[in-house]
């Protein structure tokens, strides 16, 4: 049974943001369209922003929290999701979204599974507030997309259920 301490899987979750970030940042340079460019940098910067409010995060969180050890780690594949994620050779902003919001989908996955496997009621709040964060973060992402015009209301309803 692995134990890992709570502070290493914010640490896991900082860095699925990073990767995130250089992920959206990469794709960039094969986009065509200049829209598809422009959700691409957005949500390059977005990620970068919710990688520091993690860091943030973790720095504001008790010492007795951050240090507690679960008996169950995360699943290592929760997060390992951008690399078996399919990328297309020229995505077009509706990839795009269907990409974050399955990335969106790992996170919620993942801090549901923190949440429910640790048995410290402190530690457990703090992963409960990470998921409804990341389910906002979702939400917000179908909100912009639809405000913007970027995609048809049905196919973003389909990718959050």
């Amino acid at each position: 049974m692995p134990f890992n301490q709570t502070k290493d899987v914010f640490e896991q979750a900082r860095k699925f943001h990073h990767k995130l970030s250089e992920f959206y940042e990469n794709l960039k340079d094969s986009a065509e369209r200049e829209r598809t460019r422009a959700l691409l940098d957005y949500l390059s910067r977005h990620e970068q922003y919710l990688e520091s409010c993690l860091e943030e995060f973790m720095q504001d969180v008790s010492r007795n929290v951050a240090d507690s050890f679960l008996q169950y780690g995360p699943d290592a594949s929760t997060l390992k999701a951008i690399s078996s994620f399919q990328i297309k050779s020229s995505m077009e902003v509706e990839d795009v979204v269907a990409a974050a919001m399955h990335f969106d989908a790992c996170l919620i996955k993942f801090y549901r599974e923190m949440a429910e496997k640790t048995q410290n009621s402190k530690v457990r709040e703090v992963f409960e507030n990470l998921l409804i964060m990341e389910e906002h973060e979702q939400m917000e992402l179908s909100k912009t997309t639809m405000e913007l015009g970027l995609l048809d209301e049905k196919l973003v309803l389909e990718e959050t259920i």
